[in-house]
């Protein structure tokens, strides 16, 4: 799964990748995150109006106002049977959440944990569907969940799910509003694979999302 991530750089990294204007910088009064669960509001980047492209804080985590369950992740099978709840969101709400690398807790032979910061070689753009719209509540009834893939996809001895990291090329087609939805879905099996990431442990600290330091991603 996918439960804390990493939004260290400038939103200019994240955008020269996938925007073709350059003036879209997002100035973040936050500056750098290191540790940002669900229930906060990460950068995302989409074309929801009207097709323009835009960086912004959308709510991570999605809850149906006729459901009970808040889910910060989208199961990539569900997806891909065209499942409830992702159907309706799959042709009208796909964006980006950019990310450095994520964090993920593997079981030690002592019963504890043990947390793993994830990277790859630059920016990684997190597939995502929101339930968000220009003019919208800031809420969970309109946020969003992280795409993540089935067991056979996950970090070898570290989980059994991963986000799923689009390549530049493709996240650019799955942000863009008049991109089939048959052909978008398509898309999520197209994620960066396993030999694209490295990882190693860090700090215990960041079990707690209010640690923030840069010494989060630091190896232990």
């Amino acid at each position: 799964m996918c439960g804390r991530i990493v939004q260290k750089s400038g939103p200019m990294d994240y955008v020269e990748r996938i925007f073709s204007s350059m003036t879209h910088i997002f100035v973040d009064p936050a500056g750098p995150r290191y540790n940002v669960p669900p229930g906060t509001r990460p950068l995302a980047m989409h074309r929801l109006a009207e097709g323009a492209e835009a960086i912004t804080r959308l709510p991570w985590g999605y809850k149906r106002t006729d459901s009970k369950h808040f889910m910060s992740n989208a199961k990539l099978e569900t997806i891909l049977k065209n499942g409830w709840p992702w159907r309706f969101l799959i042709g009208t709400g796909r964006i980006l959440v950019p990310a450095d690398g994520w964090y993920e807790w593997a079981k030690q032979d002592d019963g504890t944990k043990q947390p793993y910061y994830i990277h790859g070689d630059g920016p990684l753009y997190f597939a995502a569907l929101t339930a968000w719209e220009p003019g919208a509540e800031l809420d969970a009834a309109h946020g969003f969940a992280i795409v993540t893939n089935d067991a056979k996809g996950g970090m070898v001895d570290v989980h059994d799910r991963r986000p799923v990291a689009l390549p530049p090329d493709v996240a650019k087609l799955w942000v863009d509003p008049a991109y089939p939805t048959a052909d978008a879905r398509a898309l999520l099996s197209e994620g960066l694979p396993e030999t694209a990431f490295t990882w190693h442990p860090v700090r215990q600290d960041v079990g707690n999302s209010k640690y923030q330091l840069p010494d989060a991603i630091d190896p232990v």
